[in-house]
């Protein structure tokens, strides 16, 4: 039986298209394709590719962050357990079981409520934990380190003791810090530090914090304030320089007092209102005999607080 013109031509082109089905792909460049085709697939292989770095990349991010938060919640476990079974609830038992897990172990770190919960390291370098975690696995956010200058010991330590720890998205390591920044209800809620060293617990009440520049080139004098290279305060022409530059940049005011003989607690991290810039915590160690406990109800932000000069930074 002979075909009709329409179905002839119906069963050509479906033959043609099963040929170019079969010749073709919509993905991988094939003999016969039009520079048209050729040109779409490039593209597509691009996009393609791109999609794939992309999916990569978030996978790893989110295995990193899930990592860390792991381990912290992990160490933090391992800590607060073995401090509740000792015998007199002494931290030193906390440093002992932190220490064998890692040698580097100088103290422990706690804002009561916050996700800063996590031991403390430091080496002969800033460098070395910068992105490798507390078990020694390589990650980008790090531990929190003490600065190598710093002396810690069971008879000496520094009058101002300053750690570094990373600004991380997923809040873990400093990556909280941020909701002190003019914020006077957190300030309120969590107003004292506890750092445990290997030796003793001590507990630091928070007196100031600001964002501060890093290079000369962002300041309109050429002068930054070096916080970080203020560790020996027994000279008082030092002290008074030290707290003098804190104080007209803090962005709270609080009733906590500091005299020359004190002892600190710095907390440094990286801050995204410029790059590069730096959030820093400034508290106070608890004076013997002091109650640690703030009082809060005179606090307030400082309306003139010394601002970065941001003509400078973003001229």
């Amino acid at each position: 039986m002979a075909m009709s013109k329409s179905a002839k031509k119906a069963y050509k082109k479906a033959v043609k298209a099963k040929k170019k089905a079969k010749r073709g792909h919509w993905l991988l460049i094939q003999k016969g394709d039009s520079a048209k085709e050729i040109l779409s697939k490039l593209f597509t292989q691009f996009a393609v590719l791109v999609l794939i770095a992309c999916g990569l990349i978030l996978a790893n991010e989110f295995r990193l962050s899930f990592s860390a938060k792991q381990l912290n919640d992990s160490l933090k476990s391992i800590y607060q357990s073995v401090i509740a079974h000792a015998s007199d609830g002494q931290t030193l038992a906390g440093a002992e079981e932190m220490l064998k897990i890692n040698p580097d172990t100088v103290g422990y770190i706690c804002i009561e409520g916050t996700e800063v919960d996590f031991p403390v390291v430091q080496t002969g370098n800033n460098e070395d934990y910068l992105k490798t975690a507390f078990d020694g696995s390589s990650n980008k956010a790090g531990t929190v380190f003490l600065d190598y200058r710093n002396v810690l010991t069971a008879s000496k330590r520094s009058d101002n003791l300053v750690l570094y720890g990373h600004n991380q998205k997923d809040r873990t390591m400093f990556g909280s810090l941020k909701d002190y920044k003019k914020n006077l209800n957190h300030y309120i809620q969590h107003p004292t530090i506890t750092f445990n060293s290997n030796y003793r617990s001590d507990v630091y009440k928070i007196f100031a914090y600001f964002v501060t520049e890093v290079k000369p080139e962002q300041t309109s004098d050429g002068v930054v304030f070096d916080y970080h290279n203020y560790l020996d305060l027994s000279d008082k022409a030092v002290y008074n320089e030290f707290i003098e530059n804190i104080t007209e940049r803090s962005q709270i005011v609080t009733s906590v007092d500091v005299k020359y003989g004190d002892e600190f607690l710095t907390l440094s991290t990286c801050s995204n209102e410029f790059e590069p810039s730096r959030f820093v915590i400034f508290a106070r160690k608890t004076r013997k005999g002091e109650d640690t406990a703030v009082d809060t109800s005179s606090a307030y932000l400082n309306p003139n607080a010394k601002e970065p000069d941001w003509t400078v930074i973003f001229k």
